[in-house]
């Protein structure tokens, strides 16, 4: 399919071929940013998760009034840091940029001080997340906590 026959669908009335796009591994940047402006909440978060939404598409969508899309533009692994900052600032946010592993260093650390728990846990099995970390994380209060610190591949034996 070419890059204009998958423009064209992308304005289909139809959801349904919307959806589908979204599905296909083969769908382009271009035509994802065009449908990460789509009506559909099912169909802008399919986009935020496709493998090949742009950089400047998933900062675009942080901005997002769902959280659900949100969360998959925190997930992903080609969101901008600096958007991966400004989504940390969020509270709805933080346990999703907490697992990703593109997150800076500092803000990994200071999320490994968070009150809530979960998103501790999500800070402890992120790759990224300092061994010095791990250790403070490994002696936490919450059990899940340190469960998730013993399944982090960088912990310190």
């Amino acid at each position: 399919m070419t890059n204009i026959e998958e423009l064209k669908l992308a304005r289909s009335d139809d959801e349904n071929i919307r959806r589908m796009l979204t599905q296909n591994p083969n769908t382009s940047a271009e035509t994802l940013d065009k449908l990460s402006e789509d009506e559909s909440q099912f169909v802008r978060v399919r986009v935020a998760a496709h493998i090949n939404t742009s950089s400047e598409t998933l900062d675009k969508m942080s901005k997002d009034e769902s959280e659900y899309v949100r969360e998959f533009v925190a997930e992903h692994l080609s969101t901008p840091v600096e958007t991966l900052v400004e989504l940390s600032k969020d509270r709805l946010m933080a346990y999703w940029v907490a697992g990703n592993p593109n997150t800076p260093v500092n803000i990994l650390n200071k999320l490994s001080e968070d009150e809530d728990e979960n998103i501790r846990a999500s800070v402890s099995v992120n790759p990224s997340t300092p061994v010095e970390t791990l250790v403070k994380l490994s002696k936490d209060d919450n059990e899940d906590v340190r469960a998730a610190v013993a399944k982090n591949p960088n912990r310190a034996s």
